[in-house]
């Protein structure tokens, strides 16, 4: 299966008050179908050079063990680079998974992507 069959990942840099931001906007499922191709776009991210991160996952339906393992690994990037990442409010599944993991204090999640981009602002 293709990544785009599961899953929607659009990703930009935006400017937010002084910080460039890296948006990543997922949309869909995670599954091990579609980690490797995930996993290299994710990886090409980090090129330019900018670590503060908001992943929207508002609209990610389904999430696997390899994607969670995808999260942690952008969010030990970031930390390792000085950088911020923020993830908006995740669907109801994804928020049970992250208390059923422990996840939901390992990560910040804000309510919205304009909530995300205030924080960033300050």
């Amino acid at each position: 299966m293709s990544l785009k069959n599961l899953l929607q990942l659009r990703t930009e840099t935006e400017n937010v008050g002084t910080h460039a931001v890296n948006l990543l906007t997922f949309s869909g499922k995670i599954t091990s179908d579609n980690i490797y191709d995930l996993n290299t776009k994710v990886k090409a991210i980090f090129e330019n050079g900018v670590y503060d991160c908001i992943l929207d996952i508002s609209e990610l339906e389904y999430i696997n063990s390899t994607g969670i393992a995808l999260l942690l690994t952008i969010a030990r990037t970031v930390e390792q680079n000085q950088g911020t990442m923020l993830l908006t409010k995740p669907t109801a599944f994804v928020q049970e998974l992250f208390e059923m993991t422990d996840l939901a204090g390992r990560f910040v999640i804000v309510d919205s992507l304009n909530a995300a981009r205030e924080h960033f602002k300050n």
